[in-house]
């Protein structure tokens, strides 16, 4: 007969002889056999834990190791006959043992038939039990293996049962009559548990009973001052009911109490903070509990799944009435440690016969409980499993689950948890805000108001994020709120805890993410730290790019890392676009470091930039075609990529690429990207970087760039900034030769700079610039050139004829404009027509042709036009619609603002403006004037609603 005497330092006793199993490597192997007792250990799980130091191993070395643990374990087995305890199966291993030759498995059977009789009023014997159970208790289990990590789950196990004993053993004790005893064993205890509450409480009454009442009351002092300084929590409800009851003399507490068996009290962890930002969420789940058997809160690292889980347990706990437990299954690495992981929390023995899973089934069969299994992501597949068995067999039973991605069963109701929402200009509060006073105000007092901005800083560094926010405010008192905004905005994933840690470890954001990216395969790690160079929503094809794979690779990939929480799905940025992802901070700031440690950073942002420069350069599409629309959108949809690529090619490491991308762009692509500050900036320093650097820029694409910055500044009303460019540019086509391709992209962008010339009142230049259109026109026939020219001839004629005469020929170009699919020329067409009619004394006309060239403008995908809005708030001011003029006037203002443009810009808006803000009583002007600064030039399509009355 063998026994293994775990529960110390490891030995095997053989026919009555007590003897070390054999060298390390020896003892090692037994005690990973043991922790998987009666069940199949596979070849690769042993030469890990036996050679954990990374030196080769093979498949014979650890034959020979395992046949010496044969030796000792069957020292006289007969020559030529099968191994009968430890047997070799398919794969691996199995010690083939029974519960009553393993003292840890007869120990757990021990405690748990102790509170079975507990629970039936049998003190006598379950006091029995637990003498039996500390005989077999020699000091940490497993020893000298006992913190390897592929033993932690099962030595944390025991050592709770351990803990479980010590207070059943006192339990016995206090229900014979015997309260000195049971302090006695309470010193102990203690000194090994000084943070259990029970004990505590059981030493309280144990005191009480003695008819010591007042070191009964001093040890609630005691336990409460302890719990505070290691925890920073207060006592939980049953020690302050206790000491209630103390101090309230209560005569109950005398008395043996009534052996039988009571609803348990909820077996859940406690926060002294409170539960900020989530209300709704709660509420969700309460509800939810109520009949959904699998709930799986699921959503990023640190978005706060455990306290949320818990807090929905707490308020739910009283409708279970034979139990409530939390489950940690952080140091869970298989099946059968879930398993182990759940059976301790339930403080369920190893059964004698059966597995643990089918007594786990048993235990919660017929049982109204609620079980929280926090943590569930990597071991995702195992868990998935438990639930759908414990689905059949547990009618009653409800599985709270947290977990980075869902189970994925058909009977799972899954609860999506966002970030806080951040502040910003429309809410300037926010619960991320909320949340983050909340914890910084507990530890430096009230904020002042002029911090509040630094707060909010905070709070979009890290995207709303409650872990990172917390971690942030833990640095009250040791830095300023400016100070932490800045380190907040620098490196959001270096946030951490101060201060004592842990169980030796320290919180931080970036472990967080971390535990997420150890389950990712090899492809998913690359693309997630590729995707570091893309620091905002993105694309398929940009992720593809930056990651060096292919689309359909990027998109599976993409998937994986959505449905685990690593990427947030954001949707298309319009419909019919592509849908868009992103990192959040706390996730890129992983990323970030994750791709410096592969030494790839470089190389992830050079593929970001060829992809980029070659979407720009593509064709390059010509001026109002189809394709130029398709090129804006697509570059729309990957801003964060362009913006990110200029940065790098203009600023942070100066090249010819940055100056040939914003040339092939040219100023009309802002304009139509309703970014036009944005671009007059980018061209700025293109322009000045192409003057100051090396000559390495080709002469035409310094022209075309050249274009670009003076149409920039005379759109933005800077004609003194604009015109010496303009000539210069003039000057510099005259001597160029540009080959065909070349010349027909000067000629777009020039017909762009005279039209742009001719909306802000400089007619010469306009013309001077269209003249070498014409000839351009003239050499090459070329047709969407032609019809760039014809559009800005007609639009020069609008200040020398008569405006009536000119409608028609206005038209005329529309018409061939929309023939042809051409934006460029039906927008300008347009425009101008309602600026002739309105010029002519048609008001209802012009208003006609606004809407015309308003849903040319919002079928580019544009939101701003605000030169066309202004325009159009003149004719309702003349037709005598004021209240509608009035919001449009509004809008027309924010959007010249957006874009950096001179309040006002069409000629004779002050005179209608003053008319119309005197035609609206004071009163009406707020209520019109409310949210005008969102509204987009869709909005404008169709009348104008007020108050939910349509004005016509």
């Amino acid at each position: 007969m063998v026994r293994f005497l775990d529960l110390g330092p490891l030995l095997v006793e053989v026919d009555g002889h007590v003897r070390s199993p054999g060298g390390p490597r020896t003892t090692v192997a037994l005690a990973v056999l043991l922790v998987h007792a009666d069940r199949p250990v596979s070849v690769d799980t042993l030469g890990e834990a036996i050679w954990d130091d990374g030196r080769p191993r093979t498949v014979s070395t650890l034959e020979s190791h395992l046949w010496r643990l044969r030796q000792v374990l069957e020292p006289h087995r007969e020559p030529g006959t099968p191994w009968s305890v430890l047997v070799t199966e398919p794969g691996g291993y199995r010690l083939r043992v029974a519960a009553g030759q393993v003292d840890s498995l007869r120990f757990g059977a021990l405690v748990q038939e102790a509170g079975t009789l507990l629970d039936r009023g049998e003190p006598g014997a379950a006091l029995e039990r637990c003498e039996a159970a500390r005989v077999l208790w020699r000091g940490r289990p497993l020893g000298p293996v006992t913190d390897r990590p592929w033993a932690a789950p099962t030595v944390a196990r025991l050592e709770e049962l351990r803990a479980q004993l010590d207070e059943r053993h006192v339990d016995a004790l206090l229900a014979l009559g015997r309260p000195e005893q049971a302090l006695l064993e309470l010193g102990s205890a203690l000194g090994e548990h000084p943070l259990r509450e029970r004990l505590w409480a059981r030493r309280m009454l144990a005191e009480y009973r003695a008819g010591r009442v007042d070191d009964a009351l001093a040890t609630f002092a005691r336990a409460r001052a302890l719990l505070v300084d290691e925890l920073g929590t207060e006592p939980a409800d049953e020690l302050r009911a206790l000491h209630a009851r103390v101090l309230a003399d209560d005569p109950t507490l005398r008395a043996v109490p009534d052996p039988a068996r009571s609803p348990p009290a909820p077996d859940l962890p406690r926060w002294s903070s409170r539960l900020v930002g989530r209300d709704h969420e709660l509420e969700r789940l309460a509800s939810l509990a109520g009949g959904s058997p699998l709930i799986t809160i699921c959503g990023p690292a640190g978005v706060g799944k455990t306290r949320l889980a818990v807090e929905a347990a707490h308020r739910v706990a009283d409708t279970f009435g034979d139990g409530v437990w939390f489950v940690d299954l952080t140091g869970a690495r298989d099946g059968g440690q879930v398993i182990d992981a759940i059976g301790t929390a339930l403080s369920l023995a190893a059964p004698p016969v059966g597995s643990p899973s089918d007594a786990l089934r048993a235990f919660l069969r017929e049982r109204r409980a609620l079980v929280v299994l926090d943590d569930c992501e990597h071991v995702l597949a195992e868990v998935a499993s438990l639930a759908e068995g414990l689905g059949r067999d547990a009618a009653r039973l409800v599985l709270l689950v947290t977990s980075r991605e869902r189970l994925d069963l058909e009977h799972e109701t899954v609860v999506e948890l966002a970030p806080l929402a951040v502040p910003d200009d429309d809410q300037p509060r926010g619960a991320a805000l909320d949340l983050f006073l909340d914890r910084w105000e507990g530890a430096a007092g009230p904020t002042d108001p002029d911090d509040l901005a630094d707060a909010r800083r905070v709070c979009r560094a890290v995207e709303g994020i409650p872990l990172a926010l917390e971690l942030a405010a833990a640095r009250a008192g040791t830095f300023t709120l400016a100070e932490i905004a800045d380190q907040s905005e620098e490196d959001p994933g270096s946030l951490s805890g101060l201060g004592r840690r842990r169980q030796g470890v320290r919180p931080t954001v970036y472990a967080a993410v971390e535990r997420s990216h150890r389950l990712l395969d090899d492809g998913a790690r690359r693309l997630h730290r590729s995707l570091a160079v893309l620091p905002g929503p993105f694309t398929v094809a940009a992720a593809a790019a930056v990651a060096g794979t292919t689309p359909v690779a990027a998109a599976d990939l993409l998937a994986d890392l959505t449905h685990r929480s690593m990427v947030v799905a954001r949707g298309p940025a319009r419909p019919g676009r592509p849908s868009r992802f992103s990192q959040l901070t706390i996730v890129r700031a992983h990323a970030a470091r994750a791709l410096d440690d592969a030494g790839e950073t470089t190389a992830a942002r050079d593929r970001r930039d060829t992809w980029v420069a070659r979407l720009v350069a593509a064709g390059p599409p010509r001026l109002g075609t189809p394709e130029d629309v398709a090129r804006t959108r697509a570059l729309t949809d990957d801003a964060v990529a362009l913006r990110s690529t200029l940065q790098r090619t203009l600023v942070e490491d100066p090249s010819a690429r940055g100056v040939e991308i914003l040339a092939d762009l040219g100023a009309m692509f802002w304009f139509q990207h309703d970014a036009t500050a944005e671009g007059a900036r980018w061209i700025e320093v293109a322009h000045d970087r192409d003057a100051g650097g090396p000559a390495s820029t080709a002469p035409e694409v310094a022209l075309r760039l050249s274009v670009a910055l003076a149409t920039i500044r005379a759109f933005a009303g800077r004609l003194a900034l604009a015109a010496p460019v303009v000539d210069r540019a003039l000057a510099t086509l005259r001597g160029l030769d540009p080959d065909p391709g070349q010349e027909l992209l000067i000629g777009d962008a020039l017909a762009v700079l005279s039209t742009c010339l001719g909306f802000v009142g400089d007619p010469e230049r306009a013309r001077a610039v269209l003249d070498p259109v014409g000839d351009i026109v003239g050499r090459t026939a070329d047709p969407t050139l032609a019809l760039a020219h014809r559009v800005r001839t007609a639009m020069a004629r609008l200040g020398h004829r008569d405006p009536a005469s000119v409608l028609g020929e206005l038209a005329d170009v529309y018409r061939e404009s929309t023939d042809a699919g051409n934006w460029f020329g039906a927008w300008v067409s347009s425009a101008i027509a309602h600026t002739a009619a309105l010029a002519a004394g048609e008001p209802a006309t012009a208003l006609r042709w606004s809407d015309t060239c308003l849903a040319v403008v919002d079928g580019t995908g544009r939101q701003q036009a605000p030169l066309q809005l202004e325009q159009r708030a003149n004719t309702l001011a003349v037709l005598g619609r004021h209240d509608e003029a009035l919001r449009v006037y509004g809008a027309a203002r924010a959007q010249n603002d957006h874009a950096g443009l001179p309040w006002p810009t069409v000629a004779g808006t002050e005179e209608l403006l003053a008319r119309t803000r005197a035609a609206v009583p004071e009163e009406a002007r707020e209520r019109i004037g409310r949210g005008v600064a969102r509204l987009t030039v869709a909005d404008f399509r169709a009348p104008v609603a007020l108050d939910g009355q349509t004005q016509t």
